[in-house]
């Protein structure tokens, strides 16, 4: 977030920000632990590990992929970054022709659709192919409950499995930044960071 963002983003590990109603507070952003990190690699007796990260060629996610990179050295990771063409990068992806993959999301006003599409079994997005039973029943019952205490309390057993598994890493929530002419009005922002043209008019 520092470095990559300048600072313009929440840091996260899950599918919403800290600051969203849903998030689930017992599974708590991590703090980073180089120690524990070098000692799990030595218990999986694997040296000098390395995969290759592919990025789609935008400049922010080319940061990204290169603090991944600089930090995951430090715990003994060799990461090489392979530099992509967005639409290919996501074919390649769609085929799982990759071994892991930098993908911004501009995020969605309700968690379900920052979830289900990911994290179910047979989600549109599903690039890592995830499928947990339970995690598929709790999407399930989110989905389907109009009630946001049960929506919640599925979420976090949907969020302490996932941070288990980690099919996804989640890194950040970026801030929307909105320049426009003082003449502008009927600007209004929402959540998922698109723009809405309605009601947009030029004085």
């Amino acid at each position: 977030v520092k470095v990559a963002m300048e600072g313009e983003a929440q840091a996260g590990n899950q599918w919403v920000p800290p600051s969203n109603r849903y998030y689930a507070k017992s599974v708590a952003l991590p703090k980073r632990n180089l120690e524990r990190a070098k000692q799990l690699l030595k218990e999986a007796g694997v040296a000098n590990p390395s995969f290759t990260l592919m990025t789609p060629t935008a400049s922010d996610t080319q940061r990204i992929a290169q603090v991944v990179q600089a930090m995951a050295k430090e715990a003994g990771f060799d990461v090489k970054i392979q530099s992509t063409e967005f639409a290919t990068a996501l074919k390649l992806q769609d085929q799982g022709q990759f071994e892991a993959f930098v993908l911004a999301w501009s995020g969605r006003a309700d968690p379900d659709a920052n979830l289900h599409q990911f994290l179910s079994c047979k989600g549109p997005l599903n690039g890592s192919g995830y499928c947990q039973n339970d995690v598929e029943a709790r999407i399930n019952e989110a989905r389907t409950s109009l009630d946001p205490k049960q929506r919640a309390a599925a979420y976090e057993k949907i969020a302490q499995q996932v941070s288990k598994d980690r099919p996804i890493v989640y890194l950040f929530h970026r801030n929307w930044l909105w320049a426009h002419n003082a003449k502008l009005t009927g600007l209004r922002t929402v959540p998922d960071g698109m723009v809405r043209v309605q009601g947009l008019k030029m004085n």
